[in-house]
């Protein structure tokens, strides 16, 4: 279940409202629901748009420069002063298996949020060359997506499951105890939260 929401209204009823994710509608056999009284229909909802950004952009972002705040003052021995520091991550070496935790989950002073933004990942040829700083002597800088970690639900509580290829256009998704073939279309998610890749084998 995505949320649970409870009303309580004049006639002191109790109305509660399921959201449950398309994936589990599929797997799991809710013929028992339908002798209940709909009170709601989902399309109901006003959704926002849904939110899209490429890989490639979520890894720009997480590569640009970052100035560090008055309270993250360096400390210069030269002139013996406290200066603004800017802190600047490079990618210098590829490994042979790449884990890319996407940032579902944000928490401020005052709130904290599921991130629902759509991330377009690469499936067949994610290519990091153009991120890498030092390019000599490297292996090949192209990945094919194995496996994802998705995550459906809310900050409250959630459901995880995973994809996994097997090979060809083969993939099949896990689901507690219950494994499903599934399409690649299918693969790509707003839920989709660890991303792992292996390097591609050049001939």
């Amino acid at each position: 279940m995505n949320e649970l929401v409870t009303l309580m209204g004049a006639s002191r009823r109790l109305h509660v409202l399921v959201c449950w994710p398309e994936a589990q509608v599929e797997h799991d056999d809710t013929h028992i629901l339908t002798s209940l009284p709909e009170v709601f229909k989902s399309g109901a909802y006003g959704r926002r748009p849904q939110e899209s950004v490429s890989l490639y952009k979520c890894l720009e972002a997480f590569l640009q420069e970052e100035p560090l705040g008055p309270e993250d003052m360096w400390y210069c021995p030269g002139c013996k002063k406290h200066c603004q520091a800017i802190k600047k991550l490079d990618l210098w070496r590829l490994p042979e298996i790449l884990v890319i935790h996407l940032k579902r989950f944000s928490y401020s002073r005052f709130s904290k949020n599921k991130l629902e933004t759509y991330v377009d990942f690469p499936i067949d040829n994610f290519d990091l060359s153009p991120y890498i700083v030092q390019k000599n002597g490297q292996s090949c800088s192209r990945y094919m997506l194995y496996a994802v970690s998705n995550h459906y639900g809310s900050m409250g509580g959630g459901h995880y499951t995973a994809f996994v290829h097997q090979g060809g256009d083969q993939w099949y998704e896990f689901d507690d105890s219950h494994v499903y073939p599934i399409s690649q279309e299918k693969i790509k998610s707003s839920a989709a939260y660890v991303l792992f890749y292996r390097r591609v084998i050049e001939a």
